[in-house]
């Protein structure tokens, strides 16, 4: 299985860490409405490099495939912030939701897109599909999405991030 090659996993998402990756949260005036087979998707921004969208907007409501990859060849780089915590059932979302979440990822990957998740909590689906007391079919989709992501770099604190760039990485 081939693996995403460019990405990070930024926890908790401060400006400092975005902007060290040339990361720069949109303003209101940039939010843009995609039309896309199953409906409009409110994004954060949709510049020809980069789309910016929020998770619950990506993943909560009914997308289809065809949503995913007619985005996926329009835009190299994607970033998708508000990112719950697996680990969190209440944040979480619905199965429902990671099971989209988990095409997203799998559309990125297979069109070797640029993907950098943001989260307010530990982005840890492996340990949520271990630890959690989830049905069998959901805890499958975490440890799925857990592979998928398993060799993006993962920036989770400023502190990592001084030594990081002081480093010359």
């Amino acid at each position: 299985m081939t693996e995403f090659r460019r990405g990070l996993i930024i926890t908790p998402g401060t400006e400092r860490q975005l902007g060290a990756y040339g990361l720069f949260r949109p303003s209101p005036p940039q939010q843009q409405v995609l039309v896309l087979p199953s409906g409009p998707l409110t994004v954060k921004s949709a510049d020809p490099d980069v789309l910016w969208v929020s998770f619950t907007e990506l993943c909560a409501g009914p997308r289809t495939d065809a949503d995913y990859l007619g985005l996926a060849g329009q835009f190299p780089s994607w970033v998708i912030d508000g990112v719950p915590s697996p680990s969190v059932p209440v944040a979480a979302g619905s199965a429902a939701a990671w099971h989209r979440f988990l095409k997203v990822v799998g559309v990125l990957h297979d069109r070797d897109r640029v993907l950098f998740l943001v989260g307010a909590g530990p982005l840890d689906w492996e340990e949520a599909a271990r630890t959690a007391a989830l049905p069998a079919e959901e805890a499958s989709v975490l440890t799925r999405i857990a592979e998928r992501l398993s060799v993006l770099r993962r920036i989770e604190s400023d502190e990592e991030l001084e030594d990081e760039l002081t480093s010359g990485c």
